[in-house]
């Protein structure tokens, strides 16, 4: 029975609405709740406004007929699109029950089933909202795609990592081979994007391991900023003579945190080639008004090898690569006594972190000599409180990877008898990381004092975040260092 006052009026598709053995019960719509009760003889009218989903049943869902209707495939002649996850959906149901019975549930075309349970990987690894998967299944240079494929193939067999670079540079030798010109191909980034889109590829990232954050945190961030702020009271620092200084290895084959494998594998074990303890060791320091000191690298060996190396920078060398109690003095001498605007009536504060060559009688006596007070930053909280780890190691360490990778692109890669890339010249890399240390801009290291609370200003609040209202330890005298032993982290 029709309202004559209401404007929504039913579906085409609902057959007469005096009759419910004439009402047609959509079987693809079951599992959406839309029933009619069998022993309902006549539909009671609708009033002004009632929404047409209350009188099917369909609770929660403010829809018109129309609006209804057009969410389902009513009709075989109409064209329609679903997107991932309702593939998907159709799918599951169609593995837990059989492709005919998962059709007539989600109103769709057994067809379309079949299609679906054969693409299901590549819906699990799309978009959930994505429709269609168009663009060239093969590119313009499809051999070389093909044989690059082939490639990675075999290094995962082998458990070798590979590299988007690795990929380029396989793809160049292919087409070399192949009488392609350079112009015609080039193994761009966009290129090896795309052929890894085409054959379901993706780079896997290595999980970094997060440093674990001491229990007696908040004690330690508290004795730590009232050191620094007692002395920085007590002698009112120039900006200049406040200084971060810190070793950090840094590998000469640069080994690569991501690796191309299959789109939805689960974590991968790749091989490496062994070289990862073939690094030098370099002392850097900064220091509070963005200038920077020079590399102090350390060489693993009894000698320095001959060679061109950069300038600006000093070069020693040790039996196993290490950074040592005499190595640190030499440091002290040539380096921070030799800093630009070092004046010996102006005293001056270096943090270090709490290695044991760092904090012994004979390093202690160097810097008291130079008018130098020393703060250890306290064990477990160098990541979060040395100025070098929060802005400076990380872009470092990608310049030098990407002014490796630029090298290999150039046709620089040579292999060693066992297959394995060899090493560039020592004088190469330290000269890359000498750029690597140059790009570290003025600015960053400033941001990075005051973000440890080291150079902003006194009167600031934040820079008070961790002092506490009480007397200082020893009748109020402001510590000229923090104590060796117990704020001590090893190396």
């Amino acid at each position: 029975m029709e309202n004559e006052d209401s404007d929504v009026k039913p579906p085409d598709w609902a057959g007469p609405m005096n009759a419910a053995s004439q009402f047609p019960q959509p079987q693809h719509l079951d599992g959406f709740g839309l029933r009619m009760p069998r022993d309902i003889t006549e539909l009671p009218e609708w009033g002004e406004g009632y929404p047409f989903y209350m009188a099917m049943g369909f609770p929660g869902y403010d829809l018109s007929a129309d609006d209804l209707a057009g969410k389902f495939q009513f009709s075989r002649g109409m064209r329609r699109s679903y997107d991932a996850g309702f593939k998907l959906m159709v799918v599951e149901y169609a593995e837990s029950t059989n492709n005919c019975q998962a059709a007539k549930q989600f109103g769709v075309l057994e067809k379309n089933v079949r299609d679906w349970r054969k693409v299901k990987p590549q819906l699990q690894n799309a978009h959930a909202m994505r429709r269609a998967f168009r663009g060239p299944k093969n590119g313009r240079f499809a051999l070389v795609d093909q044989r690059v494929a082939e490639y990675v193939r075999y290094m995962q067999a082998k458990g070798d990592p590979i590299t988007r670079e690795a990929m380029q540079l396989k793809a160049l030798e292919i087409a070399q081979e192949m009488n392609i010109p350079e112009k015609g191909f080039k193994a761009s980034l966009g290129w090896c994007r795309r052929m890894m889109r085409r054959y379901d590829l993706s780079l896997r990232h290595k999980v970094p391991v997060p440093q674990q954050l001491p229990e007696d945190l908040t004690e330690k961030l508290v004795t730590y900023q009232r050191s620094v702020l007692a002395l920085r009271r007590t002698h009112d620092y120039q900006v200049a003579q406040m200084g971060n200084a810190d070793e950090t290895p840094i590998c000469l084959e640069v080994p690569s945190r991501v690796t191309v494998d299959n789109q939805g594998e689960k974590p991968v074990l790749v091989k490496t080639p062994g070289r990862e303890k073939l690094k030098i060791t370099a002392m850097l320091g900064v220091l509070a008004d963005g200038r920077k000191l020079p590399p102090y690298i350390i060489l693993r060996g009894t000698y320095i090898p001959p060679g061109k190396f950069p300038s600006g920078m000093e070069i020693r060398c040790h039996r196993y690569g290490w950074m040592t109690e005499d190595l640190m003095q030499d440091w002290l001498e040539v380096v921070w006594r030799r800093r630009t605007g070092a004046v010996p009536k102006q005293r001056g504060m270096l943090i270090l972190n709490g290695f044991r060559g760092h904090a012994t009688d004979s390093v202690k006596s160097s810097m008291e000599s130079m008018n130098t007070d020393m703060v250890i930053i306290p064990g477990g909280l160098t990541s979060q409180l040395q100025v070098l780890d929060v802005v400076v190691y990380k872009p470092l360490n990608d310049s030098v990877r990407a002014q490796y990778s630029n090298w290999l692109l150039a046709g620089n890669l040579a292999l060693s008898p066992t297959g394995n890339a060899k090493k560039p010249p020592l004088g190469l890399f330290l000269e890359w990381v000498m750029v690597a240390w140059n790009s570290i801009s003025s600015e960053s290291i400033v941001q990075g004092f005051k973000k440890c609370h080291i150079s902003s200003n006194l009167e600031d609040e934040d820079d008070v975040l961790w002092e506490i209202e009480s007397e200082l330890p020893g009748g109020g005298e402001p510590p000229k260092e923090c104590d060796a032993e117990s704020l001590t982290e090893s190396n």
